[in-house]
């Protein structure tokens, strides 16, 4: 079965959203006003589906608060707006669904007039580290030397850099309650949020502390089309094997074979199978006795692959819940994919159990061990902020079996589940704009009272700005240390 996934598509999706988000009149739709009819006949429609289908209505929000803010939602809808104004304006109505999954676009009819536009940026680079932000660059052609690398950012266009931090916070979807995964995709992509959210000026006013010093500057924006990637985690390393169809890597870090290092950077939709027969039969042949599995960064995928995973670690039984409030998805006409929703429910029917409460179908999977090739020696686990979806619910399951030891920053997904399954985009009539709805709850049956929390690793570590620009890696030098320590006793 299919769960949509985080990973760098969105880092590279919302990078496009926001860059789009300020208006030009070199492109039509970029101006555009819609009128108040039109805006609420889209607004019509999004709480017509949200209310019948979201699974998370009535899960951290109670259904009533979310009715009052959909009405005052439609009577504040009393100006004409454009696309991006109405898109900001629904995704912190959305916000409020605490739903990793759930995101808004715009048209593809946008997208395709802006994609060959240039926009002002800030030649300065930004990166937030530790609730603040430093200067990590420069983008001019000229060396500058007005700010060094580092220097603190208090201010930018007479907006302080806490609150330009908190108000991004809100334009980023994630699960519950936490805030580490909203910080994590800001990091990647503060450079085009932040003039997206706030302005592209023709000139950009900086305040910073430099040292001891506090200055004050102002300097010309650059047009571009894009900002260049900004290289933060690990460097690649060329010792790793690959099996490339299910974007798994792996190597010893010891010369004894003892400690393996396994990479996930997504839970694929093919060549999972292979690749873990192959992969366990090593550590067997090895007699491997730790493995580390690195989820930082994984966005999610395919749950069978994550049950596969699982079926290798896992000591115990144990379920697995998928639930939904509908049969058919409301107002078809307006998306697609309902045969693939039909088809997920009658597979869910044959591979697990069907149960009816109330309003709600249940459909219960058992996780089972693997008896051959099963590995039995020690687990660490890295997770961060974008740990999202199946790699959430591998970290889950294995700490809460006590399988595993998990290091790293808490996750971006919730700790009790996800929003997934099947997700369809509802195309708005009136603006076009695209609204990601998740059909499915996907419930890990470890947590019975929701707690809007990631999985909380049991060695915690935050990144300061220094260890990010020097491309550290605190996880694996962390797990280094136990297995040291354990080893010297």
């Amino acid at each position: 079965m299919r769960v949509t996934f985080r990973g760098w598509w969105l880092v590279t999706a919302l990078i496009l959203v926001f860059i789009f988000s300020c208006r030009s009149d070199k492109s039509s739709l970029l101006s555009k006003k819609y009128s108040p009819v039109q805006l609420q006949k889209d607004a019509a429609l999004l709480e017509k589906v949200v209310m019948e289908m979201h699974p998370a209505v009535g899960l951290y929000t109670p259904i009533e608060r979310l009715q009052k803010d959909f009405t005052d939602f439609r009577n504040r809808l009393t100006d004409s707006l454009s696309q991006g104004e109405f898109r900001l304006r629904i995704k912190l109505l959305l916000d409020e669904l605490h739903c990793g999954h759930t995101e808004v676009l715009y048209s593809k009819r946008f997208y395709k007039q802006v994609k060959k536009l240039k926009f002002n940026y800030s030649p300065y680079v930004f990166l937030p580290a530790q609730d603040k932000l430093y200067v990590l660059g420069y983008l001019g052609k000229k060396q500058d030397s007005l700010v060094r690398k580092g220097a603190l950012v208090e201010q930018i266009n007479g907006i302080g850099a806490d609150s330009i931090l908190r108000y991004a916070r809100r334009f980023v979807s994630s699960d519950g309650y936490g805030k580490s995964g909203k910080d994590y995709y800001i990091q990647l992509g503060f450079n085009s949020y932040f003039p997206a959210l706030f302005g592209r000026p023709d000139t950009f006013q900086l305040k910073v502390q430099d040292g001891k010093q506090r200055r004050s500057l102002s300097y010309a924006a650059l047009r571009l089309k894009s900002l260049p990637p900004i290289p933060l985690g690990t460097k690649d390393d060329s010792l790793f094997r690959l099996y490339r169809h299910a974007k798994l890597k792996f190597r010893y870090i010891d010369s004894s074979q003892s400690v393996m290092l396994m990479k996930l950077e997504k839970f694929s939709h093919g060549g999972e199978v292979r690749a873990y027969r192959r992969f366990f039969r090593r550590l067997e042949k090895n007699n491997t006795q730790q493995l580390i599995i690195d989820l930082r960064g994984n966005g999610g995928g395919s749950l069978a692959n994550s049950y596969r995973l699982l079926s290798y670690l896992m000591d115990t039984v144990c379920t697995q819940t998928l639930k939904s409030r509908v049969r058919h998805f409301p107002e078809r006409r307006h998306t697609t994919g309902d045969l693939a929703f039909r088809f997920t429910r009658f597979a869910y029917k044959i591979i697990g159990r069907h149960e009816v409460r109330h309003d709600t179908d249940y459909f219960i999977y058992t996780l089972r061990p693997r008896k051959k090739r099963h590995y039995d020696g020690k687990i660490f686990v890295l997770v961060n902020g974008g740990s999202y979806s199946a790699s959430c619910l591998v970290a889950s399951y294995l700490k809460a079996s006590g399988r595993a030891v998990i290091v790293g920053q808490e996750t971006g997904g919730g700790e009790e589940g996800c929003n997934a399954g099947i997700t369809p985009f509802y195309t708005l009539p009136a603006t076009g704009i695209q609204v990601r709805i998740p059909a499915f709850r996907v419930e890990h049956d470890l947590c019975r009272k929701p707690k809007g929390r990631g999985v909380i690793p049991d060695y915690p570590l935050d990144y300061s700005f220094k260890d990010l620009v020097s491309r550290r890696d605190l996880e694996l030098q962390k797990v280094k240390e136990l297995i040291r320590k354990e080893q010297n006793r």
